[in-house]
């Protein structure tokens, strides 16, 4: 017999909850380059670097516990789940697009390195919002008579 433990397992091993996984993990790499580097912390456009990667990195770690532990808070509220992290990874990919591109306008090797970081989130969360996009599509073609 299978027991539910209420785990979702297979969410960890899919392509969205390892590109979730990816996401946190570039977005942490970007602001521990700026973090650890010699360069001050009082510019603008790291600060901004540093405060836009750590509400992707948390909003990502929402959403995937969200999903692990099956507590779907959409679906409590009758929104669609799969609209609402369309909007949401589709404004992180702009904001982290953003940030980074902020960032690399600092001549410092550090800022350089921390924008690559931001740059691959923005392609993973750009990827995420395109597939959320399609499946919300997909439902929303299959319900219509």
């Amino acid at each position: 017999m299978f027991s539910t433990s209420g785990y979702d397992r297979l969410y960890a091993r899919s392509t969205s909850g390892l590109a979730k996984l990816l996401c946190m993990l570039f977005a942490l790499s970007g602001i521990l380059c700026i973090l650890l580097s010699s360069a001050p912390l009082t510019n603008l456009r790291g600060l901004i670097y540093m405060c836009v990667m750590t509400l992707a990195c948390l909003s990502s770690a929402i959403v995937y516990v969200e999903h692990f532990c099956g507590m779907r808070h959409c679906r409590r509220h009758l929104c669609n789940a799969s609209k609402y992290e369309f909007y949401l990874h589709a404004t992180l990919a702009t904001t982290c697009f953003l940030a980074s591109s902020a960032a690399l306008t600092l001549t410092l090797v550090t800022y350089s390195l921390a924008a690559f970081f931001g740059y691959v989130a923005f392609c993973l969360y750009a990827l995420e919002a395109w597939y959320n996009y399609r499946r919300y599509r997909q439902r929303d073609v299959s319900t219509q008579t």
